[in-house]
């Protein structure tokens, strides 16, 4: 019950805030997230004791679930043709109140919403929608993904990249908004327990190792290059954390190869992942209104193929990112942002 508290309480709240004001306000609020989100927590809590429940609570349900769904958080009404790219996201009622509810959902978990400034410009939210043309990044959009973390070649929360410190962790978690999903393609989900349910012991004992290599994804990789003037690589990397309450995963199939070349125990094990990966994966549909809080640390994500269908419609959705930014320095941030991280 926990989580449809939750919502009950999110849709309150975002709600009456956008009772108040008009369009452009909510647009001058949204553009500080953590402020907004701090502003908004004490009229969370209240909606949540009114219905027995605290963000003590949603906060440890949050930790534990591969992937929360909120359903019919919010309302996606109004919103104009799906976009053609990334960026820019439409101001509009039906997107300022799906991103106030995912700042406000992440706050509630405590995690701050953020970007990168190496991927799409910093911009905070963005549009996961069909891009029409051709090249790896329309066919990409168009196809089936399979299971990986975001940001796999930052380091976990708690870790610093070895080369260089400025480096953000990635994120704890990632937000999906749903505005449109006309064909119900679903977000897969891939739990971590399920996964290593299914490895051998020594496979684990590799995947602990640090020696594997992790390359950008292909989102970050332009931005690297203009950041830090060459792609991050990662070399002499481990892809699976003990940490006090299990484990935590990072891992790409596309971005992530053995240091050694040819057959080895590091490449079996990673194999043996990739394999768990498509036997443990949970569907999860997301209808318009509908939030995905996919915990980054705990769980894979991917989807089904989407199609060729873009614009008019066609699937949109917007994602953010979250994480606990109590532990970064300010090197680990753009300047004159509260939201954008490095690189």
């Amino acid at each position: 019950m926990i989580d449809a508290h939750f919502c009950t309480a999110l849709r309150i709240v975002v709600s009456n805030w956008r009772s108040q004001l008009t369009a452009e306000e909510m647009t001058q609020q949204l553009c500080d997230p953590v402020a907004f989100g701090l502003a908004m927590l004490p009229a969370l809590d209240v909606e949540l004791a009114k219905l027995g429940c605290t963000r003590t609570d949603v906060h440890g349900f949050a930790w534990q679930t591969p992937c929360l769904h909120l359903r019919s958080v919010f309302d996606p009404l109004g919103i104009p043709d799906t976009p053609l790219d990334f960026r820019p996201i439409p101001d509009c009622a039906g997107t300022l109140v799906a991103r106030a509810t995912a700042i406000l959902s992440l706050a509630a978990i405590g995690a701050d919403a953020v970007s990168y400034g190496s991927e799409n410009g910093g911009d905070l939210f963005v549009n996961l929608v069909v891009i029409p043309g051709e090249g790896r990044v329309s066919e990409k959009s168009q196809g089936k993904m399979n299971g990986h973390t975001d940001g796999v070649s930052f380091p976990i929360r708690g870790h610093r990249d070895p080369e260089d410190s400025r480096i953000a962790p990635s994120p704890d978690f990632v937000c999906l908004s749903a505005l449109r999903n006309p064909n119900a393609v679903p977000t897969t989900v891939m739990p971590l327990d399920a996964i290593l349910n299914q490895l051998d012991p020594q496979d684990i004992h590799e995947l602990q190792k640090p020696q594997y290599i992790l390359q950008s994804q292909l989102t970050f990789r332009d931005g690297m290059e203009e950041i830090l003037g060459q792609e991050l690589l990662v070399d002499d990397a481990q892809l699976l954390f003990r940490m006090n309450s299990g484990f935590w995963i990072r891992f790409s199939h596309s971005s992530t190869q053995t240091a050694a070349a040819g057959e080895s125990p590091a490449k079996q094990a990673m194999q043996a992942l990739a394999k768990a990966c498509l036997d443990c994966f949970i569907p999860v549909t997301l209808a318009p209104g509908d939030i995905a809080i996919v915990n980054n640390r705990i769980a894979l994500h991917g989807r089904t193929k989407v199609g060729e269908e873009h614009g008019g419609q066609s699937r949109w959705m917007l994602r953010t990112y979250g994480l606990d930014t109590s532990e970064l320095d300010d090197s680990q941030r753009h300047p004159d942002s509260t939201f954008m991280l490095f690189p």
